[in-house]
């Protein structure tokens, strides 16, 4: 199958009964570039599923009329004859995409994870353009990764989306194992980070508030002195004798 054929196949205007006819038996059985003469009834019975005892499934000769309408119309095939306008029995097409390319290369089959699973050569250039600069792998960390994946045989991928899964896991591996951050630089000379300095005693802050109560302590002491002092009692001092006292003590 070709590129612009899976493209034409995938389109949401076909039904899995037109997909059948032509993967099956247009194109299984074709001479080359044309499909043998349609036999109506082979391609029914061809079609059919059958069940215990009777037919689950049946394409009458209007649905195969319908279906090759559907193969038509997205351009998987093209009428060469056709000897009954009003049925498409005994008619001969062509098969316009069997040898047409397309743009694009068919998608990689999905697979579930297997032990033997090992990255390919475009896994250095996927890992870069992720930002994975290091694509190098040892043996441990794909072992990890091969192992998480075998305990999830449920998941099915291609081969570019499992390489796209290893560089997710190899890019959130590294980063927590990365180096601390060098120290902060200013001019010429290298700073500590601000945790180290904090290490040796109180920060800015601290000093500041410690200032303050102390200056606050003053304060309140000194007023209590004040205080004190305000409060005392006053000792008047004796005055010393004067000639007049002394006079007045002889008079008397």
């Amino acid at each position: 199958m070709t590129p612009a054929e899976y493209q034409a196949l995938t389109s949401p205007k076909l039904s899995h009964p037109a997909r059948s006819l032509y993967q099956f038996y247009l194109r299984h059985q074709a001479r080359g570039e044309h499909t043998q003469a349609l036999d109506y009834p082979v391609l029914g019975k061809a079609l059919a599923v059958q069940g215990e005892g009777e037919y689950r499934y049946r394409v009458t000769p209007a649905t195969l009329t319908d279906l090759v309408d559907e193969l038509l119309a997205v351009g998987l095939l093209s009428l060469v004859e056709n000897p009954h306008p009003q049925h498409y029995h005994g008619a001969v097409f062509s098969l316009p995409l069997k040898r047409l390319q397309g743009l694009a290369a068919l998608p990689s089959r999905q697979f579930a994870m297997h032990p033997d699973w090992r990255p390919d050569d475009q896994f250095a250039g996927l890992a870069r353009l992720c930002g994975l600069l290091d694509s190098h792998i040892d043996d441990t960390e794909l072992g990890e990764f091969i192992a998480y994946w075998l305990g999830r045989p449920e998941v099915f991928e291609n081969q570019h989306q499992w390489m796209l899964k290893l560089v997710r896991k190899l890019k959130n591996q590294r980063s927590i194992k990365r180096s601390p951050a060098p120290l902060a630089e200013t001019g010429y000379q290298q700073q500590p980070p601000l945790a180290v300095q904090n290490e040796t005693g109180p920060s800015k802050r601290a000093q500041q508030m410690m200032a303050e109560a102390q200056r606050l302590h003053s304060d309140v002491a000194t007023g209590a002195d004040k205080s004190q002092a305000n409060t005392a009692p006053k000792i008047s001092k004796p005055t010393p004798p004067t000639e007049d006292s002394d006079a007045n003590e002889k008079d008397s």
